[in-house]
C-alpha cells in the first residue's frame, strides 16, 4: 500500500536506520585506502564473499605493498584475475595501474598522501584509480577518517529512492547527488554514524531490497514505503 509524503515524512532516516540495525549484524570496514580500491578491482561481477576471498588471496600471495604488485609475476597475478570473472586481463592492467599510480604519485605511500592533501585534492586522486567514481571516492575517504561526507553505494541509494526519500531520475549521477544531499540534512558529520548508515542501507538494498524480486513481506519498512520506480539501479 502506497503511503501519503506527509506519513512517509514522519519517519526519519535516522529511525529507519535504526530499524534496519536491529535486524542486520554489521562487520568494521577496511580503513585503508589501496585495500578498498583493489577491493573495487578484484572482480567482475561476483558477490562480496567472492571478494573477500579474492582479495584475501592477492595479499596472501602478492601483498598490498604497491612495488610488489607492481614487479609481481603476470602469471601470478592472471591466474589470481581468472578466478575473479570475466575480462581478467582487464584486471591485471588495473592492478598494475594502482600500483604505479601510487608509487608515482604518492611516494609508495597512499594514505600517507591522502592524509595530506585537501579533502578536494584527496578526491581527485582517488578517482584517478580504476573502478572509482565519485560515490567510490566518497566511500574511501569516510571509511578511512578522511572526510565526513556521506556516501553511498547503488544498492544504499535504491532503499532511498523505492522508501521516497529521494526522487527518481533518469540521471544515476542526480539521484546519487540528492541522496548524499537527504543523508547530510539527516545526519550529522560523524563518521560514527555515517559509516553504519552506509553498511546498513547497503545490506538492506543487497539482503531484502533487491534490484530484482525485493522481498516486500519480510521487510521491515515495507509499511513506510512508497514502492517508487527504480529503473536502473
Amino acid at each position: 500500500m502506497r503511503r501519503s509524503a506527509n506519513a512517509r515524512m514522519r519517519h526519519s532516516l535516522a529511525a529507519i536506520l535504526e530499524r534496519l540495525s536491529r535486524i542486520y549484524c554489521l562487520e568494521n570496514p577496511s580503513t585503508d585506502a589501496l585495500s578498498l580500491i583493489l577491493w573495487e578491482n578484484i572482480g567482475y561481477l561476483i558477490d562480496d564473499r567472492r571478494r573477500d576471498e579474492l582479495l584475501g588471496e592477492f595479499e596472501r600471495r602478492v601483498g598490498r605493498d604497491p612495488a610488489k604488485i607492481a614487479r609481481a609475476p603476470g602469471t601470478l597475478l592472471l591466474d589470481i584475475a581468472r578466478r575473479g570473472g570475466m575480462r581478467p586481463e582487464t584486471r591485471v592492467e588495473h592492478w598494475r595501474r594502482i600500483a604505479e599510480i601510487i608509487l608515482s604519485e604518492c611516494g609508495g605511500d597512499l594514505d600517507g598522501r591522502l592524509r595530506a592533501l585537501p579533502v578536494t585534492k584527496a578526491r581527485t586522486l582517488l578517482k584517478r584509480f580504476p573502478a572509482i567514481g565519485d560515490p567510490g571516492a566518497d566511500r574511501i575517504l569516510l571509511f578511512c577518517g578522511l572526510d565526513a561526507r556521506p556516501a553511498l553505494d547503488s544498492n544504499g541509494l535504491r532503499v532511498l529512492v523505492r522508501l521516497g526519500l529521494v526522487a527518481p531520475s533518469a540521471s544515476y549521477a542526480a539521484s546519487y547527488k540528492a541522496a548524499i544531499a537527504h543523508i547530510a540534512a539527516a545526519l550529522p558529520p560523524d563518521r560514527d554514524r555515517l559509516v553504519p548508515a552506509y553498511m546498513l542501507l547497503r545490506t538492506h538494498g543487497r539482503t531484502l531490497c533487491k534490484r530484482t524480486a525485493p522481498n516486500c513481506v519480510a521487510c521491515p519498512l515495507d509499511a513506510l514505503c512508497a514502492h517508487m520506480p527504480t529503473k536502473g539501479l
